[in-house]
């Protein structure tokens, strides 16, 4: 066999193969005496035409039947040959055959392109972003905790902001008409919440059961606004428990008083934020890669995750789901994932990194000796193979971003979250 390798850009590779028919011979006559064993021909017993009259009869069927299978074997010799690993099925060209003569083909096929790394060990710069919390933090994580932890009481008077609204909620058409299947029964809003603040908020004040109002909301349809028609079915309001020692250790068995309980929310804001924090500088080192890489994926390899995520989430939205529109919308998110795919997969073989068999067991083993409950759940869960090899890939990732940020030059910034609040409600205004 004869095979030809070309190089048609970072990504295709074309191999002409080329199968002289002594290296054929042998395997065409066993292919013939195979097909003539299911032939029925008039005058003789299925299975006893003679190999000549069946080869008279069926030579073309025969021969591309032959060379099909052929090209099966000889094609992925080829590949072994050049150690060529495709992304995706060849597209087969150019097929000779004839019994007698030589089998000839080119197959086209994507690989994952060759990458060239930049010196990351010298010139790497990122910057990290260190975040400093204050007491307007504090105070809305304890408001959240107050909120999980409140009960809920139905109210005779009128609704106010704040309030929680048990309705049902009709969707009408432009001309004030209901809409016939656009009904959603028994829902929670919540007076001044989002879309029922702003210009719906005097609309929802004042309100009592029975009684019945309406809300617009913007849509993306021509026309701006839809309006929906709300029946009260229930009005009622959050009753917070009182900050007391009771309440404290409650939620808290570590603090002795509000003091100490402030201080340990402080402590837990800032934990949130530092890994916040990490999880960007990670961002900003892919960030690094992706623009300091000349790479272009295969295409296929792009299409193929699109196609995959497209599944995904037809499963997941049914009919609704618009397929053109995601395929266009999904596709930058997916070439810049797949880059870092491939650059990450360079970056693993040129660091040598693995985790060995025995840290992912030490690493579930962790894993188990933190939870109380759920061990036989969690022992199951990783005893499948698939599972497992996702935690090992999370390990590996852990300990490529540490190897990275070694060599990295980083510059940190130092961010109060009360500057984030003010980017926020200016942002806000503006939109």
């Amino acid at each position: 066999m004869n095979v030809k390798l070309k190089e048609i850009d970072s990504y295709t590779r074309q191999v002409t193969v080329s199968v002289p028919w002594e290296d054929l011979e042998s395997a065409f006559e066993a292919h013939i005496r195979r097909f003539s064993k299911k032939v029925r021909m008039p005058g003789f017993r299925k299975g006893k035409v003679p190999q000549k009259v069946v080869i008279q009869n069926f030579g073309p069927e025969l021969e591309a039947e032959f060379a099909q299978d052929s090209i099966e074997i000889h094609y992925a010799e080829a590949l072994q040959e050049h150690k060529i690993v495709p992304v995706n099925r060849a597209k087969i060209e150019d097929l000779q055959f004839s019994e007698g003569s030589s089998l000839n083909f080119k197959a086209t096929v994507e690989v994952e392109p060759a990458i060239k790394l930049p010196k990351y060990n010298r010139k790497m710069k990122v910057k990290k972003n260190v975040y400093v919390p204050d007491n307007t933090d504090v105070d809305a994580y304890i408001e959240e905790v107050r909120r999980q932890f409140a009960e809920v009481r139905t109210i005779e008077e009128g609704s106010s902001d704040g309030h929680l609204l048990l309705v049902d909620m009709q969707e009408m058409d432009s001309s004030g008409v209901p809409i016939i299947g656009k009904k959603v029964e028994d829902r929670y809003i919540k007076v001044g919440d989002g879309v029922f603040g702003g210009t719906n908020l005097s609309r929802l004040s004042g309100l009592k059961v029975g009684d019945t109002t309406f809300v617009e909301a913007e849509t993306t349809k021509e026309g701006g606004l839809t309006k929906y028609e709300l029946t009260i079915k229930n009005v009622q309001e959050e009753v917070f428990p009182e900050m007391n020692e009771e309440f404290i250790k409650k939620i808290d068995s570590e603090a002795t008083d509000e003091t100490s309980f402030r201080e340990n929310v402080m402590e837990r804001i800032q934990e949130r934020l530092d890994r916040d924090a990490e999880g960007q500088l990670n961002e900003a080192i892919i960030d690094y890669f992706l623009q300091s890489t000349d790479l272009e994926p295969p295409p296929s390899m792009v299409d193929h995750y699109i196609e995959h995520s497209i599944e995904q989430a037809k499963s997941n939205n049914g009919e609704t789901f618009d397929e053109d529109k995601y395929r266009n919308e999904a596709r930058p998110s997916v070439v810049r994932s797949i880059k870092w795919i491939l650059i990450r997969k360079a970056l693993i073989k040129g660091e040598q990194l693995w985790i060995p068999d025995e840290e992912v067991d030490e690493h579930i083993d962790k894993i188990l000796e933190s939870t109380e409950d759920e061990k036989g759940q969690i022992r199951r869960y990783y005893k499948k193979s698939s599972n497992k090899e996702k935690l090992r890939d999370d390990l590996l990732d852990r300990s490529l971003f540490q190897k990275l940020k070694e060599y990295a030059k980083i510059s940190e910034v130092t961010i109060s979250t009360s500057d984030l609040r003010k980017q926020h409600e200016l942002s806000t205004e503006g939109a």
